[in-house]
């Protein structure tokens, strides 16, 4: 891991593309406990392992386990008691800039509170991408554990691979973004290490260059130029380099129909997470999430007409896949119900509200603006923002809170460490 000063800041930077680094700052040794420990808001008190004692963190203060008093809320009624279903096993399929960091970080959480066994890539932070998913990229079980509960660290779909891997009863979730939007990011992100891009690095309208003439520079038997087109589908695992046309590609989204228990979209993640909670058997409360990984000029940018109507060309699949699961989508929710949902939908917004003014100091910040250990991973080509939070937070409100924010290479090392008892491996250097 290389690092470089920014200002007065420690900017952590991670060399290669596919292969990002080892391990990185060490999570504080705090016990989890409730985020709105002081509103009607309640997050299930948890004890954490005290994975980094050997660090010389402090010994956590003795947990809570008082119930809140107050008022009853929409949100009190729809937490409810625990279901009492084991803790359920889960395969999401993380794509590329699509929000997808924020629904990993929920499952993050969900497997440390409920000490959940992780399938970990064997070097660094990705099961070989952008190679096909295969059984031997994944960590061998820990002593002591029977299988794997959780999948979520980014892979190129190959779905008999993962049966190979994850226990029959296995939740399959994935994510989809708009594609003009997800191209925009993955352009941005990967301006400088994906082949076809690399031209344009220093380009002042490097996306519209590209898209004037996008076949000359994209070469399809160069499995680096994996999200240089459709790159949703990619991550999928369909063959996505190819042209337009034909009806194998409905009998492809069939297929992903029935392979994955759950697409959210990001458009609509509020009402994709309620349909999540319901399938995982998860309280609402669990829901509580912050955006992670967002870049910095993101929510201000929109495409041109005319460079919009290009990407949706130039990434056609993407385009039939993300509207055909957001029908799906929409379908599943007519079967939750309207007035269901909405209701729900009011009871989590308040949740997320609560939760940003406990925990946060305020909206997100730039890199050089973030404290050291919450900065995500800085691309040579995008900003990505992160989040500070409150000071004087009691310590264990803090470790929630703290957890909440967690960049996903920091979280993903510290899940590792915790696991296994050591440091994450590197990818081989020749």
């Amino acid at each position: 891991m290389e690092q470089h000063n920014q200002g007065s800041r420690l900017a952590l930077r991670i060399p290669g593309f596919y292969s990002q680094g080892c391990r990185l700052s060490p999570l504080p040794s705090l016990a989890l406990s409730p985020i709105l420990s002081t509103s009607r808001f309640r997050l299930s008190s948890v004890g954490l392992d005290l994975a980094m004692q050997h660090l010389g963190a402090p010994n956590p203060p003795p947990l809570s386990h008082h119930r809140e008093v107050g008022r009853t809320s929409p949100t009190e009624m729809l937490q409810g008691k625990s279901s009492g279903r084991p803790p359920p096993n889960v395969v999401f399929v993380k794509t590329h800039k699509t929000g997808s960091s924020t629904l990993q970080n929920i499952l993050f959480r969900l497997g440390e509170r409920r000490n959940l066994t992780v399938a970990f890539p064997r070097y660094t932070y990705q099961f070989a991408y952008p190679q096909r998913f295969a059984a031997t990229f994944v960590e061998p079980l820990p002593p002591g554990a029977a299988r794997y509960n959780l999948l979520l660290s980014h892979l190129r779909l190959a779905a008999s691979e993962v049966q190979r891997v994850m226990p029959p009863d296995s939740l399959y979730l994935t994510i989809l973004r708009d594609p003009v939007r997800t191209f925009q990011s993955v352009f941005a992100y990967y301006r400088s290490t994906v082949p076809a891009f690399r031209p344009f690095a220093n380009h002042t309208q490097p996306l519209a260059a590209f898209l004037q003439a996008p076949a000359r520079y994209y070469d399809l038997a160069d499995m680096g130029n994996g999200l240089a087109r459709n790159p949703m589908a990619f991550d999928l695992g369909l063959a996505a380099g190819g042209e337009e046309g034909g009806s194998r590609w409905d009998w492809e989204l069939e297929r992903l129909n029935r392979t994955f228990h759950l697409v959210l979209i990001a458009e609509h993640f509020d009402e994709s997470l309620l349909l999540a909670r319901e399938l995982l058997g998860l309280r609402l409360e669990e829901l509580a999430y912050v955006r992670i990984n967002a870049r910095q000029g993101a929510a201000d940018e929109a495409a041109a007409p005319g460079l919009a109507r290009r990407i949706r060309a130039w990434n056609w699949l993407d385009v039939q896949l993300y509207r055909y699961f957001q029908a799906v989508l929409w379908r599943r929710v007519e079967r939750y119900g309207y007035t269901r949902m909405k209701g729900e939908l009011d009871a989590l917004r308040l949740l997320l509200r609560e939760t940003r003014e406990t925990c946060l100091a305020g909206e997100a910040v730039g890199p050089e603006e973030t404290a050291d250990e919450l900065r995500p991973w800085q691309p040579d080509t995008a900003a990505i923002l992160g989040y500070n939070l409150r000071p004087s937070l009691p310590p264990a409100q803090h470790a929630s809170c703290y957890r909440l924010v967690l960049p996903e290479l920091q979280y993903h090392a510290h899940l590792y460490y915790r696991q296994y008892g050591r440091e994450m491996c590197c990818l081989p250097r020749d």
